[in-house]
């Protein structure tokens, strides 16, 4: 063991903290510890529920005095003790500078008060110093500084007239009872409550009246349970360590033992330190003391000496470093199977019949179990009844041929893992999900902490793990893939495997087949080009077929700009299989847009659609027939030319005369090709011209033609 991991057991833990708190000292503290006045005003309070360092512990009478200021107010500045009740009485020395005295009342009904003492520090160095003698047998083992520093720091004490100047030490209980500043009633009446009354007394008034909350002694702290871990025993010296393991280890500690009936306190080297959560407890003595036999044992203390709830009994005598004991004992995996694999040394085996070894699935707080007994010869033992992956707790015991009693080793433990690579499961296809795929894996593997799923890319064979390690019910796991990869146009390769709680995975499952259900989404055309020619629109789009083979065919929307709907332009159940159209069912002069939609062979529909949009001309009529003319009897006869048209038109006749607007005459089929106007006069010029019309437009007009009537 190195010295530099050990703190010697009478020393606090930290003094830093200790000097950064009383620095609160004496105005801000009242501030600064409102919250922590509630706390500790709790009567429920004990020392071992704040899992403070020892340091800090000490503080605590010192950091309640401080609240005293408030007036008539019950505090906790009256604690538990060994021999009775430690009552803090304030800061300022009762030497005259501030306070001339302390009065200590007592009373166990809060009501009637009967006068303990009347305090009053010592004046000068040898006074103070015998009082720390006085009181160094009971609060010592909290600790002192050396007799020079102490000197000098009692004499700067009484020229401030408080305590504060003891500095890191201010809260040692020792120095405060030796100061006059506390008094140790150790009349009061055990397993009773009781309270107390301190005054300040200045030129005869009372400055202060402070009262405490209500305690009693004797008072048993809680901390985590203390076990023995390691003893050692040779000629010259024996060695014990106990450990204990948690948040809340005890600060302080004491050992004592029985010897021929008698309770006795043990006088050796003792040491406490703490490693990653663990406190360690050592105390260590001289071999040549072991003449008869004694039990050891060990008190968790708190910061007054009150002792907590002992250890079991360490068995110790003269013969003990003759006894056997167990060295390096371990416990490791077995490498080759599932199994662990203990091991020890036994220097000493005369006398020895045999060796047991005990197992739990716990460190304590359970029965440990005899797992064998074994020849006392043997160094090893493999235990093969065990579950993987968990914990098994050991200790050897010795069987003596001669009725010793039996030595046992410390405890110690490992794991076993399960070497043996499983067996792969089986996979099935469950209820598929519109937007996924259920698969159920199920396995007989004994010790499986789970499976784990594979997949393709639904391009290639290779099979890929989709899922971390799944937990099974029964044996067994539904899991539902949603993954994007998925797509109705491709078909996916599943499998599974099985891993153990040894986290060793078997090999691949059958694999499973499965074309998803999932809606297809074929890609839309890029391009889309949409041209007028001879009345009617003719669309073209680029050939989906050439990069999608499963494009089955296109549906057409349109819609009339700008603020029409797209609509099909085709039935529901029709699609146009090749990229072009021809739509003849657009109107001249109207503005429209298209979209192509790709249909796929299973019914998926493109995201997208490609769009196009178009303005129709205008319906253009063709040139009229030319007309000519004859008069007779005072009469005009029109007659024009035969003419062969595609779509009905209407001939319209029109004569104006110079300066008048045209007038229509009659509108004509175009099978009539003559036409008499009697409405003329005499002497008159006329002029004459055609047009067609479809009822909607009207063409341009013939060229004129002019006639004098006679």
């Amino acid at each position: 063991m190195k010295n530099s991991n050990i703190a010697p057991h009478h020393l606090p833990d930290s003094r830093c903290n200790m000097l950064d708190s009383l620095r609160l000292y004496p105005g801000s503290i009242h501030h600064s510890l409102g919250n922590l006045r509630l706390v500790l005003g709790s009567r429920r309070f004990s020392q071992g529920s704040l899992h403070l360092t020892p340091s800090c512990l000490l503080l605590l009478p010192l950091l309640l005095l401080s609240l005293s200021l408030h007036g008539q107010e019950q505090i906790r500045m009256a604690v538990p003790a060994p021999k009775g009740i430690v009552v803090f009485a304030g800061m300022a020395l009762a030497n005259g500078h501030s306070i001339d005295s302390y009065t200590i009342d007592r009373s166990y009904d809060n009501r009637q008060w009967e006068q303990l003492a009347e305090l009053r520090s010592p004046q000068g160095w040898e006074a103070f110093r015998a009082a720390v003698d006085n009181w160094t047998p009971d609060f010592g083992f909290q600790g002192l500084p050396e007799t020079a520093d102490l000197r000098t720091k009692w004499q700067r004490c009484e020229t401030a007239g408080v305590i504060d100047s003891m500095g890191y030490w201010t809260a040692s209980t020792t120095l405060r009872l030796a100061a006059g500043i506390a008094y140790y009633d150790q009349t009061a009446t055990g397993e009773k409550q009781v309270w107390y009354r301190v005054r300040a007394l200045k030129n005869g008034s009372s400055v202060t009246e402070q009262f405490s909350l209500p305690v009693q002694h004797p008072f048993v702290p809680q901390y985590d349970a203390v076990v023995l871990s390691e003893k050692h025993v040779d000629k010259q010296l024996f060695y014990l360590r106990w450990q204990s393991t948690g948040d809340n280890p005890a600060p302080y500690f004491g050992i004592r033992y029985y010897e021929g009936g008698a309770l006795k306190e043990a006088t050796g080297t003792t040491a406490r330190y703490s490693i990653d959560g663990t406190t360690y407890y050592v105390f260590q003595d001289s071999a040549r003391t072991l003449r008869t036999e004694r039990q050891y044992f060990l008190n968790p203390l708190d910061i007054y000496g009150n002792r907590g709830v002992a250890t079991e009994f360490v068995h110790l005598s003269g013969r003990s470093a003759d006894l056997p004991y167990f060295q390096k004992t371990r416990a490791t995996a077995d490498p080759k199977g599932l199994g662990i694999v203990l091991s020890w040394r036994l220097p000493q085996t005369e006398g020895l019949k045999g060796l047991k070894i005990f197992k739990s699935d716990a460190f304590d707080g359970k029965e440990y179990a005899l797992a064998a007994t074994i020849p006392p010869t043997d160094t090893t033992y493999t235990d093969r009844d065990i579950d993987p992956d968990r914990i098994c707790y050991y200790y050897l015991e010795t069987v003596s041929a001669q009725q010793e009693l039996p030595q046992k080793s410390n405890i110690f433990f490992s794991a076993g893992y399960d070497r043996l690579q499983p067996a792969y499961p089986a996979i099935s296809r469950g209820r598929d999900l519109p937007n996924g795929v259920t698969i159920v894996v199920t396995t007989t593997e004994m010790h499986a902490a789970g499976v784990r799923i594979y997949r393709s890319d639904g391009f290639t064979g290779d099979l890929y793990p989709i899922t971390d390690i799944l937990k099974l019910t029964d044996n067994r796991v539904a899991y539902t893939d949603t993954s994007s990869v998925l797509a109705g146009d491709r078909s996916f390769l599943y499998a599974a495997t099985t891993v153990n709680s040894s986290s060793l995975e078997s090999a691949l499952s059958d694999t499973l087949t499965i074309h998803p259900a999932i809606a297809t989404t074929p890609p839309s055309p890029n391009r889309l080009t949409v041209v007028e020619e001879e009345g009617a629109l003719h669309l073209v789009w680029e050939d989906m077929k050439t990069r999608h083979r499963a494009t089955k065919g296109y549906r057409i929307f349109v819609r009339e700009l700008p603020d029409g709907r797209f609509a099909p332009l085709l039935p529901e159940d029709s699609l146009v299989t090749v990229p072009l159209y021809t739509d003849r069912s657009a109107q001249p002069g109207r503005v429209y847009e298209y979209a192509v939609q790709t249909v796929d062979d299973l019914g998926g529909r493109s995201a997208s659609m490609v769009l196009a949009s178009i303005a129709v001309r205008p319906a253009t009529l063709p040139p009229p027939p030319s007309v000519w003319l004859q008069q007779q009897e005072g009469k005009v006869t029109v007659q024009w030319a035969e003419t062969t048209l595609s779509r009905p038109l209407r001939v319209n006749l029109y004569r104006y005369q110079r300066g008048s607007k045209p007038q229509l005459l009659q509108s004509l089929s175009p099978e009539e090709r003559r036409y008499v106007d009697a409405e003329v006069k005499k002497g008159e010029l006329y002029f004459y011209f055609t047009t067609f019309s479809d009822g909607t437009h009207e063409s341009a007009h013939s060229p004129e033609a002019e006639i004098r009537v006679k």
